[in-house]
């Protein structure tokens, strides 16, 4: 086969072909999908057509976007074909070309293109695929440029190389020719081509290399991206190629935009640290500079949304767009699935676009979150909030229902009269006659390490995890009785302290006098703290699965899981799984955190006198 005239090769040689339809006479109209196809057909019934009609014909064939018309002569001779119909092919840009092979061929001729294009867009989408595969969730992500680099030279099985400002990244793709390391060559041909003066975009040879060079951002000097490769570049790869030079051309002012976005977030996380330590003015000023007014109110609500870590960063930017500055929203810094929300009640009354509806239908519109909230609480009382929150959490983690609000069930504390108020105090004093600013700072610690471990605590303070140790234990020596340090291991201890704060709202420098029934175990018979108890057990006790049995023996053993089950004679992963079910029943969150641990401890003492409670003073 070939073109009927030297100019129709030169223009059409490289049209592709999806495959071929032989046909005896030329078809006046549509009917047969000719898109990307050569039609066949032979010389004769063309030999008396006249110009007019030729001109139809092949007009009808251009616009059906046929690849070409193929006539069958003998001997492959040009001059065989009809004068009008090489005018007509010529006057329509159409390709024309000569073949001797007889009809009985080209079934097969067909079948193997249809094959070939098969394999060529398999080979596409794979190479398509591996470089979306390879390209960064976002432009703002440290080390970008190499990915990117790396991104487009392993689909391309070429040498990439990306240089901006005396920077050079390099990336390394699978070789045909030498499988493992860059062949120097490539890497010599690439950095000459970097340097060179030409800076015309486009592929070209150079040290029998083919080489592409095209500038990265408007300015031809600051940036370039140069891809080598031992095979000439088709479309889809200069497409590739243009395309990651885009990419690039976007990073720096991605990588600015992050910045300021990470730095916003820092701010909040800050607010954050400052509104669960009850430091409420300072929280309202620095955050003022940031989002005008959103803490200029009395009261909040807190949120905690829960789902899969490596989808946090999403959601939580879903969220923001979502809130518009409407809340204060951080990732939690001590729990990878988890998102906070303060919620600043500006309005009492629920609009449709409030923040809590907002937050309801985006758990409702992704599978894997849950979300628990608050009650509104002052907001010096955040962190009060956030337990709540994280208890209601607890609540519906492990059910049907995905979103839950706190109960609304009391609290010990409150219950109590004013002689736990004193009792408290005398727990406390040694702490209380320390200077306020370290007082405050030593206060904030250790209920943060009440509540979680260390480490948690320290991300939620923004403190190093040995500075809260260290405020920790001086915790304990101050009001350790004698010698020695109050035991915070002991989670009896921890649970009476708790409650020691959570009755902490004001306190007298001077010394407060004892009083009859002042005493831990005077307070917690009253009527209040045993109905407390027994409501809050309740449910545990009428389980049948004995997860009250449990739930005693793990209290029994300090919290610690493996000694539990030593006890109960089962597997440490049965404990586990008991517990899960037991915080769904009682609403605290026994695994994850301490605080819900403690008010079982303090239940469980008030209504079966087990564990005794140290009373501290």
């Amino acid at each position: 086969m070939e073109f009927a005239d030297p100019a129709n090769r030169l223009a059409h040689g490289d049209r592709g072909v999806v495959g071929v339809h032989f046909t005896a006479v030329l078809p006046a109209g549509g009917g047969t999908d000719l898109a990307d196809c050569l039609v066949i057909t032979p010389v004769e019934p063309m030999r008396a057509l006249p110009m007019a009609r030729a001109d139809r014909l092949l007009r009808g064939l251009k616009e059906q976007r046929a690849a070409g018309l193929a006539v069958v002569v003998q001997d492959d001779s040009a001059s065989d074909v009809p004068v009008a119909v090489r005018q007509a092919a010529r006057r329509l840009a159409l390709p024309l070309l000569v073949t001797g092979a007889e009809s009985a061929e080209w079934p097969v001729v067909d079948r193997d293109l249809a094959r070939s294009w098969q394999r060529q867009a398999k080979r596409r989408v794979d190479r398509i695929s591996g470089f979306l595969g390879q390209l960064p969730g976002r432009l703002g992500q440290p080390g970008v440029q190499c990915r990117l680099v790396a991104g487009l030279a392993n689909p391309l099985g070429a040498y990439v190389l990306f240089v901006e400002a005396g920077a050079v990244a390099g990336g390394r793709g699978r070789w045909s020719e030498s499988p493992g390391e860059v062949p120097s060559a490539y890497r010599y041909t690439a950095r000459e081509a970097a340097r060179s003066a030409d800076t015309a975009r486009g592929a070209h040879l150079r040290n029998g290399l083919h080489v592409m060079r095209v500038p990265v951002g408007r300015d031809a000097s600051a940036g370039a991206l140069v891809v080598v490769a031992g095979t000439s570049f088709d479309e889809e790869s200069k497409t590739l190629v243009e395309h990651t030079a885009k990419l690039l051309a976007l990073v720096p002012d991605a990588q600015q935009a992050q910045r300021i976005s990470d730095s916003a977030r820092e701010v909040r996380l800050g607010v954050f640290h400052m509104l669960m330590g009850g430091q409420v003015a300072l929280a309202q000023r620095v955050l003022e500079g940031l989002a005008p007014g959103m803490l200029q109110t009395e009261k909040a609500r807190v949120y905690v949304i829960s789902g899969p870590p490596p989808d946090r960063d999403r959601t939580a930017d879903q969220l923001e767009a979502d809130l518009e500055e409407r809340a204060l929203l951080v990732r939690c810094p001590a729990r990878d699935d988890d998102i906070i929300v303060v919620d600043p009640l500006h309005d009492p009354e629920q609009a449709p676009d409030s923040v809590a509806q907002i937050l309801r239908d985006r758990v409702a519109a992704l599978p894997d979150l849950a979300m628990g909230g608050s009650r509104p609480h002052p907001l010096a009382e955040v962190a009060e909030g956030y337990g709540e929150a994280s208890n209601a959490l607890t609540a519906v983690r492990h059910g049907f229902e995905r979103v839950g609000m706190f109960d609304g069930s009391p609290q010990l504390a409150p219950l109590l009269g004013g002689g736990a108020h004193r009792w408290a105090e005398r727990v406390l004093g040694a702490l209380l006659d320390i200077p306020y600013a370290t007082r405050d700072e030593l206060i904030t610690t250790v209920r943060m390490t009440l509540e979680f471990s260390h480490t948690e605590a320290a991300r939620i303070l923004g403190a190093h995890r040995n500075t809260v140790a260290a405020r920790t234990a001086r915790v304990a020596e101050i009001l350790g009785r004698g010698p020695e340090p109050l035991d915070l291991k002991d989670v009896r201890v921890r649970a009476v302290l708790q409650l020691a704060l959570s009755l902490l709202h004001s306190w007298s420098p001077a010394p407060v006098p004892p009083l009859p029934g002042d005493s831990l175990a005077e307070i917690l018979r009253c009527p209040a703290a045993h109905a407390w108890a027994r409501s809050l057990l309740k449910p545990l006790q009428d389980d049948p699965r004995g997860l009250a049995d449990t739930v005693r023996a793990w209290v029994e053993c300090n919290l610690n899981v493996d000694d539990t089950a030593t006890v109960l004679g089962v597997a440490p992963m049965t404990v586990r799984k008991r517990l899960r079910r037991a915080e769904t029943l009682v609403q605290r969150d026994l695994t994850r955190g301490l605080a819900g641990a403690h008010a079982v401890v303090l239940a469980m003492a008030i209504a079966t006198g087990t564990p005794e409670l140290p009373p501290l003073c």
